[in-house]
């Protein structure tokens, strides 16, 4: 095995360096499928992409054709071993138009290209050849005739059956993932499948038993390649189902199948892929009960997204209302137009903490009397950090792509790669962190320094610096102070929608390479990550201690209490990339107190929260699990915006969610 890896570094570029990592750091080690594919990769191929649509048919002329049984539904296979080599940053965490491949054929998309324009219309077609040659190798190698007749199809036929329609969108989504494309959304599948279910239904070709089935192993077969799919850590895929959502005349939109999806993640308890649902006070109770047994399951999802506030905040961007409307979720949380934009809403993190430790270790602080003064000389610092991060931005190159170009609007109308500016729009997102830690730093400040005048700044900035070392009674203090971020606290209000309403003037009006606007939102994964090394804080955060998550707390009493305050955050203009309120609750909590939890949650979209997420298992699970993991195999866990097995968390991120869990329970 050893001399099989070192035959594959030493190719270079042939295999994700990420897969790599992982086979040295064993995390493959007891997976039979994945050991299989590694060692029989005697063909690994890397293909550079000089120009795109010959590349790609070079690249699907030679992946690895799978050959399936007569017993199984679909086609779906990566040859993870055999890519293309791209020498700028390519395309991911998005969603494309599954629409665009049910309804038209391949044939169909020849017709809409422009052959005045005459490089674009060459890549577009060598493309969709690309596309048909892969169809004719499947065809002739696999040997069940159902698979056969709906791959066949995509050339010169729309998808006609729920069946067909799934394979559909698995085939694309399959050369996505073989193109070197991560983090790949699957979009509102109950909207763009309803007319294909509803047919079957009516016209006696399939009961709703078997579309059930259909549909299950569908999400199974997503599921299949998780592991190398993964992008930083196991289950981070990006496979996001967006369900539900109002319609652009107000009423909420739902169907059999919102109920179908989420009712077969309760029962399958997989990881991955995720669900997403779009909320609104509109919406059915009886769809909220469903979502919260899923919840209670302990795989973190449904995701709640709250169509009451997200809608306007994209309207007041400046999208179009028809747009809007079909809003999703990149590849966490951050809201993306399907099939409408280039955006990369996670192109950099945002770290509220960096400018303020910079502030400290660089100015002159002695004469500071008040937190006003603090707060002038900190958004100096923002400024300046936040400008840094938009000009590393605008050096960023992305590689020219024919297959997005083919799913994303408006790049056939307007004969233009979506690297050169095709799609309709081109926005680039930020995600945020740290916030909470300033917020909290700044009145643990305000507290012991202006107010009671119990030490100066000077000393308190020496403390923290030495790590609160024989201090042990002032840090309990400043991790327990009144004033705290997630708190219903007007002041604790005022300070955190300064500091982002600050951050969002010094943006606003920039513009990235493609005239797109940026835009941030608070919540990131970086909290563990960011924090590594950082120094301690006024917050009560020692040295490399995590950062907060997202929108949470850990020492309110009511959960009521974090949705009023998150809803008094302001995500107005460009504040809304992904704001999750993030929280913990035991399995007997919910058992105990099922309707009024629902009640809760209902309660919650009226109030206001941007989006929401929660891990369901207790402390006690959780840490028998950390000592014994192979008791707990299945064990699932929210962790940024996707779920993962437990016993596939690197150990921060499990003693993390322990410590959250204690919290939790002893605050509840």
């Amino acid at each position: 095995m050893k001399d099989k890896i070192k035959k594959i570094i030493g190719k270079k570029k042939i295999f994700y360096c990420k897969h790599l990592r992982n086979i040295k750091n064993k995390v493959y080690e007891n997976d039979n499928k994945i050991l299989g594919i590694i060692k029989s990769s005697k063909n690994a191929k890397v293909y550079y992409n000089k120009n795109k649509g010959i590349e790609l048919k070079n690249l699907l002329k030679n992946v690895e054709i799978q050959n399936v049984s007569t017993d199984n539904r679909f086609y779906y296979n990566i040859d993870f071993f055999k890519t293309i080599c791209s020498p700028h940053t390519v395309f991911g965490n998005l969603c494309i138009d599954y629409s665009i491949i049910l309804e038209n054929s391949l044939e169909d998309l020849k017709s809409k290209l422009d052959k005045s324009s005459q490089e674009f219309y060459e890549n577009e077609l060598y493309t969709i050849e690309a596309m048909e040659l892969l169809i004719d190798r499947i065809i002739n190698k696999i040997k069940n005739e159902k698979i056969i007749e709906n791959i066949s199809n995509i050339k010169n036929k729309k998808a006609s059956t729920l069946y067909e329609a799934l394979q559909r969108i698995l085939f694309i989504n399959m050369l996505l993932w073989q193109t070197n494309h991560r983090l790949n959304g699957l979009g509102r599948l109950d909207k763009i499948l309803i007319k294909y279910y509803d047919n079957d239904i009516k016209n006696n070709i399939i009961t709703k038993r078997e579309a059930r089935e259909l549909i299950k192993e569908f999400l199974l077969e997503l599921h299949r390649f998780y592991k190398i799919k993964s992008n930083v850590l196991l289950g981070d895929t990006g496979q996001i189902i967006e369900l539900g959502g109002k319609n652009i005349d107000g009423r909420y939109e739902c169907n059999e199948l919102t109920y179908i999806f989420i009712e077969l993640m309760e029962e399958l308890k997989l990881p991955d892929p995720k669900v997403l649902l779009r909320v609104s006070k509109e919406m059915p109770r009886d769809l909220m009960k469903v979502s919260l047994k899923c919840i209670q399951t302990g795989i973190g999802c449904p995701l709640f997204a709250n169509d009451d506030v997200i809608i306007d905040r994209l309207k007041d961007f400046g999208y179009e209302e028809d747009d809007v409307y079909n809003y999703g979720t990149s590849a966490c949380w951050e809201p993306y137009l399907i099939g409408k934009s280039s955006a990369q809403n996670n192109i950099k993190s945002l770290t509220f903490m960096i400018p303020f430790n910079d502030m400290f270790e660089k100015e002159n602080l002695s004469k500071v009397s008040n937190t006003e003064e603090l707060l002038k000389i900190y958004k100096k610092y923002l400024k300046n950090y936040i400008e840094k991060i938009i000009d590393e931005i605008k050096e960023v190159d992305f590689e020219k792509d024919t297959l997005l170009s083919l799913f994303i609007d408006d790049c056939v109308k307007n004969s233009t790669d979506i690297a050169d500016g095709g799609a309709k729009y081109n926005d680039l997102g930020l995600t945020g962190v740290g916030l909470a830690n300033v917020v909290n730093s700044i009145c643990n400040i305000e507290e012991v320094v202006f107010k009671n005048k119990e030490m100066s700044l000077e000393e308190l900035n020496k403390i923290r610096k030495e790590n609160f070392d024989d201090n042990n009674e002032l840090l309990k203090r400043l991790k327990n102070t009144t004033n705290r971020y997630g708190k219903d606290n007007e002041y604790v209000v005022k300070i955190a929608n300064e500091i982002i309403r600050f951050a969002s003037d010094v943006m606003k009006d920039r513009r990235n390479k493609l005239g797109g606007k940026y835009k941030f939102g608070l919540s990131s994964p970086n909290y563990i990550m960011a924090s590594k090394d950082f120094l301690a804080s006024f917050d009560g955060r020692k040295v490399g201690e995590p950062f907060a998550v997202h929108i949470s707390t850990d020492t309110s009493d009511a959960y009521t209490e974090l949705m009023e305050f998150a809803s008094k955050l302001d995500y107005k203009e460009n504040r809304f990339n992904g704001n999750v309120v993030d929280f913990f609750v035991t399995p007997n909590f919910i058992n105990d107190n099922f309707e009024k939890f629902v009640d809760f949650l209902m309660l919650s979209i009226k109030v206001g929260f941007f989006e929401m997420q929660m891990n369901v298992v207790s402390s006690e699970k959780l840490i028998e699990a950390r000592k014994n993991p192979e008791k707990f195999p299945n064990l699932v866990v929210r962790v940024w915006g996707f779920s993962a097995y437990f016993k596939d968390l690197p150990d921060e991120y499990k003693d993390y969610l322990i410590e959250r869990a204690l919290k939790n329970e002893s605050s509840n």
